[in-house]
């Protein structure tokens, strides 16, 4: 029997690990200039495709990654940030015309390499001192901090929003031991977007066709008809007991039946000691309890519940997302609210999931023959046959439904092999060869 495997996906979903906490960037303490600008920012809308944060700090030592990575955001989030900013930055004057700000893109990164574990005596390159002096503990750390900004100006006139054009900058450090601060890039980003507007770029805007505001607030977000279509969403979904196997379980709203499930209390003990309620699931077969199988979640009938980080944790419907509440290690006694995003399948501790606009782009699936596999054989999807996969061959095939899981099976009683598409990357799926 042949099994289709798809490693671009475990890669993936491998590289991404969910952050430990947020820290808020606050943009109070910077400067900002425009002395030849005509106009001042009346309103600032979020436009980004992700906004799930505005970026992630991680650390590293000769030993790896830092366990608890930090995940950046503005204080208190990206529009009330920007707007407190900018107009205390640009105030309004008489002769000034009114512009909305939307941000298409703010990102920063930042990663930190240690000096744990390294001499202080380095070779004279890209800023690094050539004799920092001693073994352990002189040598400064490596601080890199990148920041890009990409943002679109619309001119406000009675007749609505004229577009005005977009402007975009990237900031990266030229020295690593003196990196600026993100809350310095940012700004600094800002400046420079915000510095290639001038007035006949305001005087043309009003030729361009007028926007409403309801139009631009949808810039970023989910499109009909996609929005709550998923069967997990149905007002008419019921829940029985038994356990996901998967996000797609959940989603599809296809749990494994149990209708044999119990829920015992047990108790969650870290290693500072401090230790919190919670329960276990259990299937009851022949009157023994056994484990439920390693899953991705699981329901009673009346709830369903999300396996995190070790916790099970209820999922509560919040809009087109559920949130759970679980503690985050070191802080046992202080449940902290996550956002799981039905379109993406990923947990993040941002209110706003961050999901991607479902757009019309087409994903690209790339299926192998594997070397060994003999003759051609069928392959599906979604059940319909769409080509003969022979040994050392490849199948170059295209789905543009971005709430529907392509499935894969090759041969006409294979087993299926149902994912998420990238509609951003290539996907290379390649049957197991041949036992």
């Amino acid at each position: 029997m042949k099994h289709l495997l798809c490693a671009g996906l475990l890669l993936l979903a491998a590289a991404a690990p969910a952050p430990a906490q947020i820290r808020h960037l606050s943009l109070d303490q910077e400067a900002l200039a425009l002395p030849e600008r005509t106009f001042y920012i009346g309103q600032v809308l979020d436009g980004r495709i992700d906004r799930a944060g505005i970026g992630q700090r991680e650390e590293r030592t000769l030993l790896g990654l830092a366990e608890h990575p930090e995940s950046l955001d503005l204080s208190p989030n990206l529009v009330a940030g920007l707007t407190r900013f900018l107009r205390a930055r640009l105030p309004a004057r008489p002769t000034d015309q009114s512009v909305l700000l939307l941000v298409r893109e703010l990102r920063v990164v930042e990663e930190t390499v240690s000096n744990v574990g390294m001499p202080t005596s380095l070779p004279g390159a890209m800023g690094v001192p050539t004799n920092t002096g001693g073994i352990m503990g002189g040598a400064p750390d490596m601080v890199v901090r990148q920041a890009r900004a990409t943002v679109d100006l619309y001119l406000r006139t009675p007749a609505g929003y004229h577009f005005i054009k977009t402007t975009t900058d990237t900031l990266r450090p030229r020295n690593v031991y003196a990196a600026p601060s993100h809350e310095r890039n940012i700004a600094t980003l800002l400046q420079s977007c915000l510095a290639q507007y001038s007035a006949a770029d305001l005087l043309a805007a009003q030729r361009q066709p007028a926007q409403s505001l309801a139009a631009l607030a949808r810039i970023g977000r989910p499109a009909q008809p996609w929005e709550l279509t998923y069967p997990i969403l149905s007002p008419a979904a019921r829940l029985v007991p038994g356990y996901y196997p998967s996000f797609l379980a959940f989603r599809n709203n296809e749990p494994v039946p149990a209708p044999e499930l119990r829920i015992s209390p047990s108790t969650r003990v870290y290693l500072n000691g401090d230790s919190v309620p919670g329960f276990t699931p259990k299937l009851l077969l022949n009157g023994k309890e056994q484990a439920l199988p390693d899953c991705w979640g699981f329901s009673d009938g009346q709830r369903a519940y999300i396996h995190y980080r070790g916790h099970y944790a209820p999922l509560a419907r919040q809009g087109s997302d559920f949130v759970f509440s679980v503690p985050l290690e070191g802080s046992a006694h202080k449940p902290v609210v996550h956002t799981l995003d039905l379109i993406a399948g990923r947990a993040t501790l941002f209110a706003d999931a961050g999901r991607p606009t479902p757009r019309t782009d087409t994903a690209r699936i790339y299926v192998y023959g594997p070397p060994g596999s003999g003759p051609g054989q069928p392959l599906f999807l979604n059940g319909t046959p769409v080509g003969t996969l022979a040994e050392n061959q490849v199948l170059a095939l295209a789905w543009a439904d971005p709430v529907h899981e392509p499935r894969l099976r090759l041969g006409a009683t294979g087993p299926e092999l149902a994912f998420m598409p990238n509609f951003r990357l290539p996907i290379y799926v390649r049957p197991a060869s041949p036992r």
